[in-house]
């Protein structure tokens, strides 16, 4: 109620908001159509137990409930623009309300939980590290030194390295 008070006139109808543990790419999603918020319990709950600050939306957060409202607040406009009949993506719309409101971006950097299996393939320059549910078919580089050292060409001198989780 706060939130849509302060950010959306109160325009806003209620939604169910859920903890879901099975989201872990995304710090929340929501669906308009049944007005349900979920939110990940692994990112948004169990990345601050250390007490490290991430960010979330563009907004550096210190503890999980900051993050909570970001991202509720994130979800929040998606409702909005679906309440004034508009497109309720990452449109310029989304991304106009989202500054007004003080988030300058649409993603987080909270590290997502390694899963329980796949592939984690790292760069032995840069150390970067690629996590996949399936193998590559063939021999991948990583991008960022390819572009920094090797005018963005495939250079196998940047092959990621395999293993299995």
């Amino acid at each position: 109620m706060r939130l849509n008070a302060r950010f959306f006139e109160g325009a806003l109808p209620a939604c169910r908001i859920e903890w879901s543990r099975r989201l872990s790419r995304s710090a929340g999603n929501i669906d308009v159509g049944k007005r349900l918020v979920k939110l990940s319990a692994p990112l948004l709950l169990d990345a601050f137990a250390d007490g490290r600050e991430h960010i979330a939306v563009g907004v550096r957060c210190r503890s999980s409930g900051e993050a909570v409202e970001e991202i509720l607040k994130h979800e929040m406009i998606h409702l909005w623009l679906f309440e004034r009949g508009l497109p309720c993506g990452h449109t310029p719309d989304f991304r106009r309300k989202a500054r007004e409101i003080g988030q300058l971006k649409t993603r987080h950097d909270i590290a997502r939980p390694l899963p329980k299996s796949g592939w984690i393939y790292t760069c032995a320059r840069c150390q970067a590290q690629v996590v996949r549910r399936k193998k590559f078919g063939r021999a991948r580089a990583c991008a960022r030194c390819c572009k920094q050292f090797s005018r963005g060409q495939f250079d196998a001198c940047f092959t990621l390295r395999g293993r299995k989780i």
